[in-house]
């Protein structure tokens, strides 16, 4: 049993909690074809059909290619904020994640242009925008304030757009409709760069959080949740309306409040209810949740002896 636990690092450098922004934004752009485009109005979506589903497939695999990236150039900041262990402490080697890292990435890229010449060209701009912009020096966007945060941005705008071509390319609907998303994920991001003040700082990383301070973080990621709810209301996409209401009190007593625990909480609870509202049209996605959710408790606890992932606030 140990060692089935081992060979699960192999799966779990991907760090597939961070699947579930990726999955939602997607699905969310898949439902806004349905409801927005003049191909799709007026019909009811259907469950993500073959070419959705194949098509998140490799955008899972490409993401997660990514995010090893992100651990292989970040050990040292992960270090001093004691997560993201596998690769910081040695538990997978350097050699084996870069491995995966290449192999995942080529395979996911190629495949890509399976699906057409605009299809492989986004793919291969959501590597270079959230992979290497974001990580390799001498980019490093995760390590400067602004463009931290625009990457962030642009990643749901691209992810959002990925889930509408799944069914078809239109350029200028999905810019349209991604706002609310684009807004709610970068409020979130902006949150997560207060969980990792000091290590950031002592590691010289220049984050949003780090550069403009605690309070400023909160009050700006505040208007930015506030931003995603305005728009979502204005373009009449209930999938993220009714989420981004529900989690607007969580951000706006973040910003009042001044306290870690609730930056924690307000991290945590809008992806639940974004998630949830995926749900209620595309039922099957629920039990997906459930299983990487428990999935990973398993692994977490029996590798490491952690009760993770939880929706408790730090």
């Amino acid at each position: 049993m140990n060692r089935i636990v081992k060979l699960c690092d192999y799966i779990f450098v991907l760090r597939p909690t961070l699947f579930f922004p990726v999955w939602t934004v997607y699905a969310a752009g898949y439902l806004a074809f349905y409801k927005f485009s003049a191909a799709g109005i007026n019909a009811a979506a259907p469950a993500l059909d073959q070419n959705a589903l194949s098509l998140l497939g490799i955008l899972t695999l490409l993401m997660g290619s990514g995010y090893i990236l992100n651990q292989l150039c970040d050990v040292e900041t992960d270090r001093r904020n004691h997560k993201l262990f596998l690769i910081a402490d040695r538990h997978l080697s350097p050699l084996a994640a870069w491995t995966e890292m290449i192999l995942l990435g080529g395979f996911t890229l190629v495949a890509g242009f399976f699906y057409g010449t605009a299809i492989g060209v986004l793919l291969a701009i959501i590597f270079l925008l959230t992979g290497i912009f974001y990580n390799v020096a001498p980019f490093a966007w995760k390590g400067r304030p602004l463009l931290g945060l625009i990457s962030n941005a642009l990643g749901a705008l691209l992810i959002f757009t990925a889930g509408w071509w799944s069914q078809q390319i239109e350029w200028q609907l999905p810019v349209r409709h991604a706002l609310p998303y684009m807004f709610a994920v970068a409020a979130v991001y902006l949150y997560t760069t207060l969980l990792d003040l000091d290590g950031d700082a002592g590691a010289e990383k220049m984050t949003f959080g780090v550069r403009y301070g605690f309070s400023a973080t909160t009050i700006v990621g505040c208007m930015l949740e506030l931003g995603a709810l305005i728009s979502a209301w204005g373009l009449k996409d209930f999938v993220i309306f009714f989420p981004a209401l529900i989690a607007a009190p969580f951000f706006i007593l973040a910003a009042v409040k001044q306290r870690l625990s609730e930056v924690s909480r307000a991290i945590k609870l809008p992806i639940v209810f974004l998630a949830l509202a995926i749900c209620l049209h595309v039922w099957q996605y629920f039990l997906l949740l459930a299983f990487v959710f428990y999935f990973s408790k398993w692994y977490y606890r029996r590798r490491f002896g952690l009760n993770y992932p939880n929706f408790a606030a730090k």
